[in-house]
């Protein structure tokens, strides 16, 4: 009783405390805790309570100070821990909590509670040993809890997926031993510890067991999940070839749910397997020759699948249609031809079932997708009779000449799966250029009118005849691929402008509308755009390239910052996440999860626009962050990297997640050729990754030897250079082999990458830059500059000596290849094309290559200046001693101040470059580029034109202001380095 007393009166006394922190008011939960520990100053959870208040105020010394006093007490208290717990979460210490738990454990290795914390804290780190050995404690201490020794195993099993050689041979074969006892003692309890059973088999390739098991009792134990049992004997009979099981499950499947696809599909590949292996029925009835066959057999001829389909197509007649079997019917066809089998004849033909098709699925806007899979069944002549069936039935053709417009939803559709398959087989290819405007108008005309059978949508809802619209700015896109004319474009970014006002949900509009604005070096309205598409969580990886490409290429710098820190700050929070989902998986005996998380992570961890956006956001922290070259190194501290142990990117372990075929395309697919045009971009984006990574350990390598020539030391960097007490390579080492690296990865980029890549207009990703840099000086200056940072090292360390002329020639030669970067006779952002004038993009993209080599340039130019001022000091004390006969002043410091002194000179013109572009400095009237005479009754088209005008001006005002600020800033930089 007196013990429980005691417990009572510290609840009581830290109540106010918890309740302060609750309520977000830290500074009095601090002045509480303070009044706690006069009156108990040994009360633990007071002092971490208090510690927890101060690191949410931010005073992280004293917090953290305070945490170490009671962790290093190892306390054994519940509530000690759990808000000891929730201080290390929220400064992101997580191994601090393992190692707590560890000592409480220790203490009282029987305590359940305490082996439960440890072993999550286990998961949170990702450490399957320790998890596997704490499992076991907490099993010895409670053998009745299976879900314990399921812990253990599935422990065991993730240590085979972190290391797959010792995987197959030690612990996939123990974890089935340990499994394997349990069922053997008939001690298993849930569906969970069936499946992780199943898991270990599948994972050691043992499929013949995996067949024991499904079919067995356990088997008959997984009805938690719908069809669970019967995929997975499927998906193992698939792998032991038992081709004829998998097509009896997927008929039963069929008989259920006809319209799965995925199930069609199977059934079709299963059958046909049997076909060509000349598979023979050992029971039953022969098909073939007509007898009756029991449902649970095998279909095993094209006869028997034709018949088992053709039944599914009559059991419709008089019911709902479903489109599965229909589809079916067609693959089955298409593999028929393939194989030239006689029973195609009986079938009939691809035209008469795609025209069937589209009379009863024509009002379903699935309906082009679905029959585009066969369009490549059909001839010429075959496509032409289609289109024309399709145009009969919806009969909006006019002998008149009067354009017709639908009546209804059903006949809209109709009539847009008619116009998307006549753009699918190339029929908008063989238009001329005025049949291709006139039939873009007329689309325009047939989206206004369809917006009345919308007016009853919610403003959230699409409407109904958006895609007229779409069509419509293909069309037009058409005609400006065929005649280089802008103002086919520019009228396409005005009708998506308009069709936005109507349609303000519609992500379509504003992809397309991201991507044409950007074609023309306009980023000003993709923010906005991009914001309204509300691209959140796992959207940051996939759709992130679709604005992150083109930030920086069009000298939105202030932008660029934000976009990259909140991509960034998505895989950061994924990582901490991530192991609340695993930890909630073993509670929850969910172990087929536990992978697929893992997996998931590590996809997400290696992920193309993770390492695009971390690299890019770092490099402009370079540039926006350093006026001086103190700033530099201040942000050389706080990047999360370690110059002198990273490794570079492994190419082969990054993962593509970009979603390429979000927008929606009409086009013939042999224009498309997606899997191509995705594996020449991954190739492009990996080699200009690797390059950016080169470049960026290349200037934090050199502020690292800067800092060294100045007297300073990494050891307590927040970047971790000290995590290693010997190191094998000095930081101008590795700056040599960065360099070396460098050198070799363009020579080998440059056999590739010399050209701009193609890419198609409204689909697929969009060029790199990095033509235009291998193409310019900028590579080659910023690897001479670092041959003068090791030049400048070199005397540092050995004293000044003679003048060695040829290595002084070379700040003569890094000046005259710096004003290659000056962008002599430039007119602007307008140039003539035909006889009119249009936006020139490559302006400003040349101007952010000179800018950001410049701000390069700057950064390394503050490191000799680091080395050469100390060689000054020094080389000034001994003049003091012999003022009668004092030598001539080095030639380094002046060919040194020449060259700071023409980078001054360039950053100057490059000022004046971008100012130019500014429209209210050049006097550039961007209205000049207006579209051609619009007709006074379209008042709203005239209003969307000025609006794209205004935007194109604040636009383009926005990079020229920015990018001059950035050179400001450089001017500024510079003019501190004079020696």
């Amino acid at each position: 009783m007196a013990s429980r007393s005691h417990v009572d009166v510290n609840e009581r006394r830290l109540r106010p405390i918890y309740d302060c922190l609750d309520n977000g008011n830290n500074k009095k939960a601090i002045q509480e805790a303070d009044k706690v520990l006069k009156k108990q100053k040994d009360l633990s959870c007071a002092k971490v309570l208090k510690a927890l208040a101060l690191l949410r105020m931010g005073r992280m010394p004293e917090g953290n100070s305070l945490l170490a006093e009671v962790h290093k007490s190892e306390p054994m208290e519940e509530q000690t821990l759990n808000a000891m717990s929730i201080c290390y979460k929220e400064t992101h210490q997580y191994s601090c909590i393992a190692s707590l738990y560890e000592a409480a454990a220790r203490q009282q290795p029987a305590n359940e509670d305490i082996l439960s914390c440890l072993f999550m804290a286990h998961v949170r780190l990702g450490n399957y040993r320790d998890q596997q050995r704490t499992a076991m404690a907490l099993h010895k201490c409670r053998p009745n809890k299976n879900p314990y020794y399921f812990w253990a195993v599935m422990s065991i099993v993730m240590q085979a997926h972190a290391d797959e050689k010792l995987g197959r041979t030690m612990y996939l074969p123990l974890a089935e031993r340990m499994t394997k006892k349990y069922i053997q003692e008939e001690k298993i309890e849930a569906e969970a510890e069936i499946l992780l059973y199943l898991i270990i088999l599948e994972l050691q390739e043992k499929w013949d067991e995996c067949l024991t098991v499904l079919d067995g009792p356990l088997g008959a134990q997984l009805g938690n999940e719908l069809n669970l049992r019967e995929t997975k004997l499927a998906n193992v009979c698939t792998k032991l070839g038992k081709w004829d099981r998998v097509n009896i499950i997927h008929k039963q499947l069929l008989n259920h749910t006809p319209d799965d696809w995925a199930f069609w599909l199977t059934y079709l590949d299963s059958g046909f397997h049997m076909v060509d292996e000349d598979f023979v029925c050992n029971g039953g009835a022969d098909g073939d020759d007509g007898e009756k066959k029991s449902a649970t057999d095998a279909d095993y001829s094209t006869q028997l699948m034709w018949t088992y389909i053709s039944e599914k197509i009559s059991c419709m007649e008089n019911s709902v249609q479903l489109r599965g079997p229909y589809l079916a019917r067609l693959e089955f066809l298409r593999r028929l031809l393939v194989r030239k089998l006689d029973l195609a004849k009986t079938v009939g033909s691809a035209l008469q079932h795609l025209q069937g098709y589209f009379d009863l699925f024509g009002h379903k806007s699935c309906c082009h997708g679905d029959m585009t899979l066969f369009f490549d069944m059909l001839s010429e002549s075959e496509q032409d009779k289609l289109i024309n069936h399709m145009r009969e039935v919806v009969d909006l053709d006019s002998t008149t000449g009067v354009l017709q417009y639908p009546k209804d939803v059903n006949q809209l559709t109709r009539h847009l799966v008619c116009m998307q398959s006549a753009r699918t087989m190339g029929k908008h290819r063989l238009f001329t250029l005025e049949e291709t405007l006139a039939l873009s108008h007329d689309l325009l005309l047939l989206y206004r009118e369809g917006l009345n059978l919308g007016k009853e949508l919610l403003s959230t809802d699409l409407q109904y005849s958006d895609n007229y619209l779409l069509l419509a700015t293909h069309l037009l896109l058409d005609a400006w691929e065929k005649t280089g004319d802008d103002i086919h474009l520019w009228q396409a970014i005005v009708y998506l402008e308009l069709g936005i006002r109507e349609s303000t949900s519609n992500f379509q509009f504003k992809l397309l509308l991201v991507r044409l604005y950007c074609f023309k070096g306009v980023f000003g309205p993709c923010p906005a755009l991009y914001d309204g598409m509300e691209i959140k969580h796992i959207m940051n990886d996939t759709l992130g390239y679709i604005a992150s490409n083109h930030v920086i290429r069009l000298g939105h710098f202030m932008e660029a910052g934000t976009m990259y820190a909140t991509m960034v700050r998505f895989f950061v929070v994924n990582q901490k996440e991530a192991s609340e989902h695993l930890m909630s998986s073993y509670k929850f005996g969910s172990f087929g999860r536990i992978q697929e998380f893992v997996k998931f992570q590590e996809r997400l961890d290696n992920s193309l626009q993770y390492h695009s956006a971390a690299t890019e956001k770092m490099l402009l922290d370079l540039i926006m962050q350093t006026d001086r070259h103190y700033s530099a190194e201040i942000a050389l501290d706080f990047m999360n990297v370690h110059p002198l142990t990273d490794q570079p990117i492994d190419v082969s372990k990054i993962c593509d997640n970009r979603d390429l075929t979000i927008a929606l395309c009409w086009d013939p697919l042999h224009i498309l050729n997606k899997e191509e045009i995705k594996q020449d971009s991954r190739k492009e984006e990996e080699a200009w990754l690797l390059l950016r990574w080169r470049q960026l350990h290349i200037l934090l390598l050199a502020l690292m030897v800067g800092r060294e020539m100045g007297g300073g030391t990494h050891d307590n960097q927040v970047n971790g250079e000290g995590e290693e007490k010997k190191k094998k390579e000095k930081p101008v080492e590795m700056l040599a082999r960065r360099v070396s690296e460098l050198r070799e990865h363009v020579s080998q980029c440059s056999e590739t990458f010399l050209e701009p890549r193609k890419c198609h207009v409204v689909q697929g990703p969009f060029r790199t830059r990095i033509s235009g840099v291998l193409s310019g000086p900028h590579l080659c200056l910023l690897a001479s500059m670092v041959e003068r940072v090791q030049y400048v090292h070199d005397l540092h360390v050995a004293g000044l000596g003679k003048e060695d002329e040829s290595k002084e020639k070379l700040w003569k030669s890094i000046k005259d290849s710096a004003g290659e970067l000056r962008m002599e006779g430039v007119q602007g952002l307008l140039r003539d094309i035909n006889g009119k004038r249009q936006l020139d993009s490559s302006t400003l993209e040349d101007l952010v290559a000179s800018v950001e080599t410049i701000s390069y340039l700057t950064i390394l130019a503050g490191v000799c200046n680091r080395g050469l001022k100390a060689l000054k000091d020094s080389w000034a004390k001994k003049n003091k001693k012999n003022k009668g006969n004092a030598p001539s002043q080095h030639p380094v410091f002046e060919s040194f101040n020449q060259l700071v002194t023409e980078l001054s000179a360039i950053t100057k013109e490059l000022h004046q470059v971008a100012a130019g572009l500014d429209p209210v400095f050049s006097s550039l009237d961007i209205a000049s580029l207006r579209l051609a005479d619009i007709p006074e009754e379209e008042e709203l088209q005239r209003e969307a034109e000025r609006l794209v005008w205004s935007k194109v001006e604040r636009s383009v005002q926005q990079s020229s202001r920015e990018v001059c600020e950035v050179l400001h800033h450089k001017q500024f930089y510079l003019n501190t380095l004079l020696l």
